[in-house]
């Protein structure tokens, strides 16, 4: 997911940089004038990510939570600065110093899907059927992306 955005906010970044150099041709200002630039869709903001530093007695299931509320509340806003700083990175802290951290794991394997970063999903939900081979939710959705993946 970091890549992602980071590739989209550098991507985004260079186009504005190479349409800043061409706007003193004319050709180009007319081009812009004839064309309604109310009907482009937004592009989503660069967005600077940030390490998320967790206090030493930080109880990790309402970290958990609470990255998921940011992620959930920054997507319905599409504020990226909170869905990365407040939730992604939050999430990746917390496996840090919790490596089987299931509801992080989960959570991070479920946007790796939805970014299409099957590989790095693949690798979380392996993770979560090692971790609790009981549960079929997990087992599925691996078994989903090593489809997807043509395994």
């Amino acid at each position: 997911m970091l890549g992602l955005v980071l590739t989209i906010g550098l991507a985004q970044a260079g186009c504005q940089q190479a349409e800043k150099s061409t706007s003193d041709s004319q050709h180009v200002q007319d081009a812009h004038a004839d064309h309604d630039h109310s009907e482009e869709p937004q592009k989503p903001p660069f967005v600077q990510v940030e390490d998320a530093d967790l206090a030493d007695d930080a109880d990790l299931d309402e970290v958990v939570n609470q990255a998921i509320s940011n992620i959930e509340k920054g997507r319905a806003d599409g504020d990226m600065m909170l869905v990365m700083n407040g939730g992604i990175m939050k999430l990746k802290a917390v496996l840090e110093r919790d490596p089987e951290n299931v509801k992080a794991i989960n959570q991070l394997g479920v946007m790796s899907v939805e970014s299409g970063q099957l590989e790095k999903a693949e690798k979380r939900f392996e993770k979560l059927v090692l971790l609790q081979p009981e549960n079929q939710e997990y087992a599925e959705r691996l078994s989903e992306i090593q489809s997807k993946l043509g395994k």
